[in-house]
């Protein structure tokens, strides 16, 4: 069941890059970044941060939204993803 948050294309060449950047949670001191939709398809890694897709969903945890991690990764199984650096944090806003 692929999602609708990543190209469906696979032929695209992120689909299989071994390193390159993503958008998911990262737990304080944590080295594993948890990508949305990972456990269903390949997620495409782009080579450039600023063409990594940050999903347009929030996690909420105790009533208060998730913090999403872009973050330069290496690919160590289909969902299992090393972090090799933290690049920006952004906390999606809860609408009332």
């Amino acid at each position: 069941m692929p999602s609708n948050i990543y190209t469906q294309d696979n032929q695209h060449p992120d689909r299989y890059r071994p390193e390159g950047y993503a958008w998911g949670f990262l737990r304080p001191g944590g080295r594993w970044l948890s990508v949305l939709g990972s456990h269903w398809e390949c997620i495409p890694l782009p080579e450039s941060p600023e063409d990594a897709v940050r999903p347009g969903v929030v996690m909420v945890i105790d009533g208060k939204p998730d913090t999403y991690t872009l973050a330069k990764v290496r690919r160590e199984g289909r969902s299992i993803f090393a972090v090799l650096e933290a690049v920006e944090t952004y906390t999606p806003q809860l609408k009332k």
